[in-house]
């Protein structure tokens, strides 16, 4: 894959990330003022959601220090781990769902997706 088209791919990754902290920002302030009950209920799925944004800040770092056949492998484990986050956020709003809280839980718009 060539330079540009490589940090084209990084740009979005790291435009993806800042969308779902956003998010998961969005759903912290919304139990914040939910019912202390829910906040308790809820407040392990909301870590499991920032650790997955972690894990995806530092494949970025990997994206963009890794070159060759080695950025392909990264890029595939990326694509993996974002498979996880969205799969994690539907857990979370399901539960969330079934709470009967409504928390905005739509997951961002991935139109510009990294892939």
């Amino acid at each position: 894959m060539d330079e540009q088209k490589r940090k084209a791919y990084q740009d979005r990754l790291s435009a993806r990330i800042q969308e779902w902290e956003a998010k998961i920002d969005q759903l912290a302030a919304r139990l914040r003022r939910s019912e202390a009950d829910l906040r308790v209920k809820m407040a392990d799925e909301e870590s499991d959601l920032r650790k997955r944004i972690d894990e995806a800040k530092r494949r970025l770092r990997e994206l963009q220090d890794a070159s060759g056949e080695g950025w392909e492998e990264v890029r595939a484990g990326a694509e993996k781990m974002w498979e996880d986050v969205r799969a994690a956020w539907e857990r979370t709003s399901k539960k969330a769902r079934k709470e009967g809280a409504d928390l905005g839980m739509d997951p961002p718009d991935e139109e510009g997706s990294a892939r």
